[in-house]
């Protein structure tokens, strides 16, 4: 049952339960046992029922401290070129495949929410970041003040008006960096980022090598937005790790660079462009929901999208 409706069944429970203690009450005001009967029902009522927050796929925003850990060891990081038509399905800067080795280290399982940037976005951090709520940039954003510290150039913070437990989306590298720093974490690597999306295996997508409609919040979803953290069960990696091939892309702390071996040249390659990774709800699944495409971004405060949201990671042990 989603959040709406648990709401509303609360509502309506609290106020048929107000309702019978004042009608008995009425009739029998010097009856102090049958205010204080209502009053011990309505207490257990609140109790009882559970918390009203949204359950399903775990996309609420207290889940935002939960992480997986990514065992140490070597994955299959790239592609081949019989996936697909290279320069199509296959990007040119995914070749060639090769094995990577990595540490241990932990993954959010979702990616971060509204809820859990909105506390980040309000705290008062020397008095310089406070709500603006009068300020607004389009329909979609509420602006909140700047951000001090390493990051003093950033003019603005954007909250989207959405409930707490949908993704955070139109973040800059700069916002999602600050943010992920804030919880003693940091923005996953672009190798971390592909293994906790595949596996060791080579697989294209988190959950095997066939794409079908309705396994990831892409475009052909047609959901026209993103949706609550978890709502496709199919999309989850062999880690436990949600949402990594639709909802939102997502940055990584890695600069867009050729792989060894492969020769291409492109002026973006250096130390100018993040690159981004996974699917999103505006664009179709091939090429962009597949684990080894990259996406890469130049990370000013001022380039961020709709499209753009972000998970954090951080060291094992």
């Amino acid at each position: 049952m989603n959040r709406k409706k648990i709401r509303f069944f609360v509502s309506l429970r609290m106020t048929l339960l107000t309702l019978h203690c004042h009608s008995e009450g009425a009739k029998r005001l010097k009856n102090l046992g049958l205010v204080f009967s209502c009053l011990l029902l309505l207490a257990s009522c609140i109790l009882l029922l559970p918390y009203p927050c949204w359950a399903g796929g775990g996309g609420s925003y207290d889940k935002g401290s939960e992480m997986a850990l990514i065992p140490e060891g070597a994955f299959l990081m790239g592609s081949i070129e019989n996936e697909g038509r290279v320069g199509i399905d296959v990007g040119v800067d995914e070749l060639p495949r090769r094995e990577v080795y990595l540490k241990a280290f932990y993954i959010d399982k979702y990616e971060v929410t509204v809820g859990a940037y909105r506390k980040f976005a309000e705290l008062n951090i020397d008095g310089d970041r406070k709500f603006a709520k009068d300020e607004m940039s389009s329909p979609s954003v509420l602006l909140i003040g700047g951000l001090t510290g390493e990051r003093a150039r950033m003019k603005k913070m954007r909250v989207p008006i959405a409930d707490d437990d949908f993704p955070m989306s139109d973040v800059s590298y700069m916002e999602a960096e600050a943010y992920c720093k804030s919880t003693g974490k940091r923005l996953p690597t672009e190798e971390e980022w592909e293994k906790a999306a595949r596996g060791t295996d080579g697989r294209i997508w988190p959950w095997g090598n066939k794409f079908e409609v309705g396994m990831a919040n892409t475009l052909e979803s047609k959901e026209n937005g993103t949706v609550q953290s978890g709502s496709f069960p199919t999309d989850v990696s062999p880690y436990g790790v949600y949402d990594m091939a639709g909802n939102l892309m997502e940055w990584t702390s890695s600069w867009y660079e050729p792989y060894p071996g492969n020769k291409l040249e492109r002026p973006q390659f250096g130390k100018d462009y993040k690159v981004i990774k996974g699917g999103t709800w505006s664009a179709p699944s091939i090429p962009f929901s597949r684990a080894a495409h990259r996406h890469p971004v130049r990370p000013t405060e001022n380039n961020h999208s709709h499209r753009y949201g972000f998970r954090c990671a951080k060291d094992a042990g």
